[in-house]
C-alpha cells in the first residue's frame, strides 16, 4: 500500500511541477525534482502520457500538461457547487454504510466520477475519480440516462460482463423502472463481483445534476442489501439537492 501511495504522490508532484512559469519539463529535470532515478521518472511520465495528463512536445524530449487535465479542470469548475454541496452528505453516507460512495456526472456519452469517499474496509474498490464508464452498465450511468435530458448514445451496447444489458429495448425497460423507483442498481454489469446502487441529485429546477452511488464487492454489497442501500442513497441525494437549493457551501 505504501508503494502505491508513494507512486501516486510522485505522479501528482510531477503535475504540480508545471505550476508557475514552467510550461515544459524534461524527464531528467523531473527526476531531480523528485529525487528518483531517471528510469523511475520515465515510467511515471510514460503513464501520465498514456492517460493524456502529459504530452510530449512534438520534435523534442520535453513534456507539457495534456488535454485531460484541462478537461477535468473545466468539469470541476462547472460542477463545483455540486461537489461542495455533496461533501458532508457523502461523508455521512459512507460512515453509515461503510461502503464506497461516489458522485458522477454525464460527459458526452459516458459517466465520469468527480468525487469519491472510500469504504472503511481493508478490501475496497479502486479510485474512480476522473475515470469514465459506459452509461448502460453502471448504476450511476443508468440514473443519468433515466433522469437526464439526453438520449441513449447511438450504436450498439458494448457487452462488458455476462450480465451487461445487451439491447436498447431491455435498457429502455430498465430505465422506466429506474424512473418509477427513483434509483438504479448494477449487479456485476461493469465488473464481475462489483455491485452498486445510485440515485439522482436533482436541483431546484428538477434537473439531474449528478448521480450518487454506493458500491462495493458483491460479498458485502449483496443483491438483498441493494434495496436498503438504495433508500439510503436516495435520501442522501435529496439532501444534496436541498443543500444546492439553499446555497449551503460552508460546511
Amino acid at each position: 500500500m505504501r508503494n502505491t501511495v508513494q507512486t501516486v504522490d510522485r505522479a501528482l508532484r510531477i503535475l504540480e511541477s508545471f505550476e508557475g512559469a514552467a510550461e515544459v519539463r524534461g524527464v531528467s529535470e523531473l527526476a531531480g525534482r523528485l529525487g528518483v532515478h531517471r528510469s523511475t521518472a520515465l515510467r511515471l511520465v510514460a503513464t501520465l502520457e498514456a492517460r493524456d495528463f502529459l504530452e510530449r512536445v512534438p520534435g523534442s524530449d520535453v513534456y507539457r500538461l495534456g488535454h485531460r487535465l484541462g478537461r477535468l479542470g473545466l468539469l470541476a469548475s462547472r460542477h463545483r457547487d455540486l461537489v461542495d454541496a455533496a461533501r458532508q452528505p457523502m461523508e455521512d453516507l459512507a460512515a453509515r454504510t461503510g461502503e464506497t460512495v461516489s458522485l458522477a456526472i454525464r460527459d458526452a456519452d459516458e459517466a465520469i466520477t468527480i468525487a469519491q469517499l472510500d469504504a472503511r474496509y481493508v478490501v475496497t474498490i479502486k479510485n474512480w475519480v476522473g475515470r469514465r464508464t459506459p452509461l448502460h452498465c453502471t448504476s450511476d450511468g443508468k440514473v443519468l440516462l433515466a433522469f437526464g435530458s439526453e438520449r441513449v448514445p447511438p450504436g450498439p451496447l458494448r457487452r462488458v460482463t455476462g450480465t451487461t444489458v445487451r439491447t436498447k429495448v431491455e435498457l429502455a425497460r430498465q430505465l422506466e423502472e429506474v424512473r418509477a423507483r427513483g434509483s438504479a442498481s448494477s449487479i456485476g454489469e461493469l465488473e464481475e463481483g462489483l455491485n452498486g446502487v445510485s440515485a439522482p441529485v436533482l436541483d431546484g429546477a428538477a434537473t439531474c445534476r449528478g448521480a450518487l452511488c454506493v458500491s462495493g464487492p458483491s460479498y458485502r454489497v449483496t443483491a438483498d442489501s441493494l434495496p436498503g442501500l438504495a433508500k439510503e442513497c436516495a435520501l442522501t441525494a435529496q439532501e444534496i439537492g436541498a443543500r444546492m437549493l439553499a446555497g449551503d457551501k460552508g460546511f
